[in-house]
């Protein structure tokens, strides 16, 4: 595996992501289906926000049916902070360590290009660590 530095190199290619108007339960259902945590938030073309498995814990108690059927809009994480394909995967990993979020969408140019996890993050990290111990 030859990867380099860039957040372009570890990141996910074709993020999922519903428009902000999607019902809450089809959000559910698509992160359980495609099991992933973070799905993007998108009005037409233009990334509006993120709903995270963390935003979803924050139900718990409180999953109506009418609010299964509500917008995603109204618990997604608005304006999410994003980073650009040939940002450092360092300094992609300390945004999310400072800002404790487990997730970043790439946006190049006006753009979503892809989306950078913690995980990401923290395999990249630990792919240098073993190249530098050899």
């Amino acid at each position: 595996m030859d990867r380099g530095r860039a957040v372009r190199d570890w990141m996910s290619r074709k993020p999922a992501a519903v428009q902000a108007d999607s019902p809450i339960g089809a959000a559910v259902a698509l992160m359980h289906s495609a099991e992933i945590r973070h799905l993007l938030v998108m009005e037409g073309d233009r990334l509006t926000g993120i709903l995270s498995s963390r935003d979803l814990g924050r139900l718990v108690g409180d999953v109506a049916p009418a609010l299964l059927s509500a917008p995603v809009s109204r618990i997604m994480t608005e304006d999410p902070v994003t980073v650009a394909p040939e940002a450092p995967v360092t300094t992609a990993a300390r945004v999310l360590l400072e800002m404790k979020i487990g997730s970043l969408p790439v946006r190049d140019g006006d753009e979503i290009v892809g989306i950078l996890t913690l995980a990401d993050a923290l395999e990249s990290l630990l792919w240098f660590a073993q190249g530098a111990a050899r």
